[in-house]
């Protein structure tokens, strides 16, 4: 019935719009593209797929057509049709940068790491400013271990977007994978700046601090990390290690009771 109702209700819209722009510039293929996207837009995923498809076989050299078709596509976990609907619009049209970066994170979500480095590169050819590309490219660079690439990229999408919080975060991780652990805090302090109730930088602050062997410091992180997120079991069990590897036995049997309670539930 809800069903129904909505495409009642779309097509209307559609008669509205085709009124509003003339029904000679408001084609067949026009309906069928927009249905699609409506479907696609309230996760009426099956019924999207069937319109660009219709929206296909009437104009099969639309790439717009094909990429929305990939997206749909995810949604329903369909990798190889998702990733054909993205290289059919890049086929069509070669400066598609969201079917580019649409791909990228399809390769991504497979583990493909190689094509998916390859795929960002591609839209930073062709948009230099996308900080969005840089964070994703820097995340498949640390994927594969390569940290000094990930921190260049990081960085530079960071002059690109100063406010792309995670930039900053998985900066840090990088950082401390290379173990620069001043520069790891710098990081994680610039997101906490950012976001003050991100327990996951507090979390890795105290790992951090930890590794400097600064154990008032190290204590201070995991417990401002339980307090934003009282069910953080990690940061109860690194507590817990960090006061039992001080001698700080009844401290420790605390935090570890804490933990148990937690995983248990």
């Amino acid at each position: 019935m809800k069903n129904a109702l909505f495409v009642s209700l779309l097509l209307l819209n559609l008669m509205c719009a085709a009124d509003t722009y003339g029904a000679e510039d408001f084609s067949d293929f026009d309906v069928h593209y927009q249905m699609g996207n409506e479907y696609n837009k309230s996760d009426l995923i099956d019924l999207a797929i069937t319109e660009y498809k219709k929206a296909i076989e009437i104009n099969g050299y639309s790439a717009k057509v094909y990429n929305n078709l990939g997206v749909a596509y995810s949604k329903r976990k369909m990798f190889d049709e998702e990733v054909a609907a993205y290289k059919m619009a890049i086929d069509l049209d070669h400066t598609y940068e969201d079917a580019y970066f649409n791909l990228g994170i399809a390769y991504g979500s497979k583990g493909m790491v190689d094509e998916e480095i390859r795929t960002y590169q591609k839209v930073i050819e062709l948009d230099s400013k996308s900080s969005e590309a840089l964070y994703n490219l820097g995340h498949a660079y640390r994927g594969k271990e390569m940290y000094d690439e990930s921190i260049a990229v990081f960085k530079k999408a960071i002059e690109i977007n100063p406010t792309l919080v995670d930039a900053y975060f998985n900066l840090g991780v990088s950082y401390g994978k290379k173990g620069l652990l001043d520069e790891e805090i710098q990081q994680y302090k610039k997101v906490l700046d950012l976001n003050p109730n991100s327990a996951e930088a507090h979390f890795n602050l105290g790992i951090a601090y930890g590794e400097k062997k600064m154990f008032e410091h190290q204590v201070g992180e995991y417990k401002k990390a339980i307090a934003i997120n009282p069910k953080y079991a990690k940061a109860y069990k690194n507590l817990e290690s960090t006061y039992r590897k001080k001698g700080m036995k009844e401290e420790a049997d605390k935090e570890l009771s804490r933990y148990n309670n937690l995983v248990k539930h």
